[in-house]
């Protein structure tokens, strides 16, 4: 088990990539702290299914974007388990509306919605994480394939990702060697966000895609496990493209 005796913190981890990588995690080992905001009955089948694994979990509701309640939630963890191995940066503002939305159309609202979540919400779970991470810790945030090399929509949801891959490569000069931080850039993957196209716009899509299929969100999980264990112990500060063959940079 690669993840024995460890204890980790997948946010949004109720629903789609956070909870395969929690079970994933679970299934080597580690002990998980499953995040939510919304979504407490499917966070509660997460749990569930964790510890019919054998393993500890706990959900824990918090609006990340709230510093008190992002505060609260590593509370949480330091009362329940009294440290943090592992964090997984994984919850993200999901509002097709955003996504496509048009140039002219971008308001100041949307930037700060979205920023609040995926980048000061990240940075706060790292900062609040920091005391708990003994030596060995390791962080691993979510980005996208937009960021390098950008696409037609999806502007505001890019930048606040492309924030991200900038925080990785900060905080992993920042923290290291005590802990290691990377991040995952994720192309296509087979979750809810694709409801936000029709029959025909999906289908393009995957085409698009050299392997010729979407992402799944155990090929996500595959990836955590590996930034989060051993195996990963001499890389930090990078950006690991999970994508199909989709772009190229």
């Amino acid at each position: 088990m690669r993840l024995k005796g460890k204890v980790a913190v997948v946010t949004g981890s109720s629903t789609g990539n956070g909870a395969s990588i929690a079970k994933a995690f679970a299934k080597e080992g580690a002990d998980v702290v499953v995040h939510y905001r919304s979504s407490a009955v499917e966070a509660g089948k997460v749990v569930a299914a964790i510890k019919k694994m054998g393993r500890e979990a706990i959900s824990v509701k918090a609006d990340i974007a709230v510093p008190e309640e992002n505060k609260a939630l590593f509370k949480q963890v330091e009362r329940k388990f009294g440290r943090l191995d592992v964090l997984v940066n994984n919850a993200g503002l999901a509002d097709g509306s955003i996504w496509n939305a048009k140039v002219e159309d971008i308001t100041r609202e949307m930037w700060l919605r979205v920023f609040s979540v995926d980048v000061f919400g990240a940075f706060d779970c790292a900062q609040n994480a920091l005391p708990l991470m003994p030596d060995g810790g390791a962080i691993v945030n979510v980005s996208s394939t937009p960021v390098l090399v950008g696409d037609t929509q999806g502007l505001v949801y890019a930048c606040g990702k492309g924030a991200v891959l900038t925080l990785t490569k900060m905080l992993a000069k920042s923290l290291v060697p005590r802990i290691r931080v990377n991040c995952m850039i994720l192309g296509s993957i087979k979750t809810g966000w694709l409801q936000w196209f029709d029959e025909a716009a999906a289908a393009a899509l995957r085409s698009s895609i050299p392997m010729g299929r979407f992402g799944e969100p155990s090929d996500v999980a595959n990836l955590a496990v590996f930034l989060a264990s051993d195996e990963s112990s001499y890389m930090t500060g990078q950006g690991i493209v999970l994508d199909g063959g989709e772009v190229t940079h």
